[in-house]
């Protein structure tokens, strides 16, 4: 499927079928199509089939044997290409993207003499959001086992270069200007911490459904057989599909859990969105050099130029993602009364939240696999701040009990670069006792440092 869209990819509209298509996982891609909708709808009406042919009442009218049921399933199991622009055919007729999937599988049923007389049972007593509603969740269920592998492998290169760098002492820098040393794997180590706390949550979210009928109530379901526990039957039939059972519902299911899972999608691009710029401000201070590729341009203009296009373009798909799941994640909040048909078109959108994420982090991998530190501007950098000593002095002094330490290191320091010799004379200056004195000569930029190593390395 993915490679016959490719072929057209020229003539797309959305960047994802075109220009990007093939840098996502085809897998993803088919998922998220027309294609994998049809697909899902269709796995799902056969499952319902299945289920019903197992309550007793129904099982003995019409008395499936294993080879009908091994048929039925291959509907699903064998669903092509050529089945589903049958679909959109049956479609063009009655207008209606559900019905036409009940009428593609009771044409398959009249191929077999036995499973004639059951085609009526497909469809039963469920309403279109019973079958949309599991598809979707099916979707999302396979699409976010690809977006966490992904994500999975973003926090390994991030673990990685932690613990590569975590003695890599460097200068750290709040409002942009000069602070307290860090090393490099530990302010990357930041990052692994977050990322994974917001995949944990992640790997929370119960994945809802429902098959209740019109209203949520089983009514249709009570009008032909009122002696069948009808909502246990729906919940292990939504169970079987790896799913949670929503008990309570309108015609749709709330989608409550898509509101919950766009929030930690959102939470994790803002993130990455953060780690993108952090990189592209070190790459900017030459701290990371970037692994040339002598065929690649930089700029149409200046060919000296290496831009750091990876974690750009990481960021700018990451924004898409914040800007269209949150524009999804309200709509499919809000219904007016038991439904109507905006969540429809809006639910259509959500593979394109899955694909757009997909694609920042292969452009952050990709720049991550690009990039090598520049240990010596980071260590000279560090090397010709000696100002930054003034917090750990004025903090001994405070200790020790000396007036007005803060004041006296701002009167040296504040706003001024400061050298070795220039600060040890100050620390001479102060006619501190000798044991203080030697404590904070011996004091140097590159060992305070604190803990960071050991955060660095710190297991998470």
């Amino acid at each position: 499927m993915s490679s016959t869209s490719r072929k057209d990819s020229i003539t797309s509209t959305s960047p994802i079928d075109g220009r990007y298509s093939d840098k996502i996982d085809p897998k993803l891609m088919e998922l998220n199509s027309e294609f994998g909708l049809i697909k899902k709808r269709v796995q799902v009406e056969i499952s319902w089939f299945k289920k019903l042919m197992t309550i007793q009442p129904i099982k003995r009218k019409y008395r499936l044997s294993k080879g009908d049921l091994d048929f039925v399933e291959k509907i699903s199991k064998n669903f092509s290409i050529d089945d589903a622009h049958e679909v959109k055919n049956i479609e063009k007729t009655c207008n209606h993207d559900v019905k036409s999937i009940e009428y593609f599988i009771k044409k398959r049923f009249l191929e077999r003499d036995n499973l004639k007389k059951s085609a009526e049972m497909i469809h039963f007593c469920a309403t279109s959001e019973d079958i949309n509603n599991l598809a979707y969740a099916l979707i999302s269920t396979d699409s976010l086992k690809i977006i966490k592998k992904e994500l999975k492998n973003i926090i390994y290169t991030l673990s990685t270069i932690a613990k590569k760098h975590s003695d890599l002492a460097m200068i750290s820098r709040t409002h942009g200007q000069k602070a307290s040393p860090t090393t490099f794997g530990k302010e990357i180590k930041v990052y692994e911490y977050r990322l994974k706390n917001q995949l944990n949550k992640l790997n929370k979210i119960q994945i809802k459904g429902k098959m209740n009928g019109a209203v949520g109530n089983f009514n249709a379901h009570y009008a032909v057989l009122n002696n069948i526990d009808w909502p246990k039957i729906s919940e292990n039939y939504v169970k079987s599909l790896g799913l949670y059972n929503n008990p309570l519902t309108t015609q749709i299911e709330s989608h409550d859990w898509i509101y919950e899972m766009l929030s930690i999608i959102n939470h994790l691009s803002l993130i990455l969105e953060n780690l993108c710029r952090d990189m592209w401000t070190y790459i900017m201070l030459d701290y990371i050099k970037q692994k040339k590729n002598e065929n690649e341009v930089g700029s149409s203009t200046m060919p000296h130029k290496v831009n750091p296009i990876d974690f750009e373009n990481a960021e700018g798909n990451l924004s898409i993602v914040y800007g269209l799941s949150n524009a999804i994640s309200k709509k499919l909040l809000t219904s007016r009364l038991q439904r109507d048909l905006s969540d429809s078109t809006t639910l259509r959108n959500l593979g394109t939240v899955y694909c757009q994420f997909f694609l920042a982090t292969q452009s952050l991998a990709k720049g991550f696999s690009k990039i090598d530190l520049n240990k010596n501007v980071i260590t000279k950098d560090l090397e010709n701040s000696w100002e930054l000593l003034a917090e750990p002095i004025q903090s001994v002094m405070r200790y020790n009990s000396i007036p007005n330490s803060y004041e006296v290191l701002k009167k040296f320091t504040r706003g001024k670069s400061i050298n070795k010799r220039n600060l040890r004379k100050m620390i001479k200056d102060l006619k501190l006792n000798k044991g203080l004195e030697k404590k904070l000569l011996n004091m140097k930029p590159s060992s305070y440092i604190g803990v960071a190593k050991k955060l660095s390395n710190k297991k998470i």
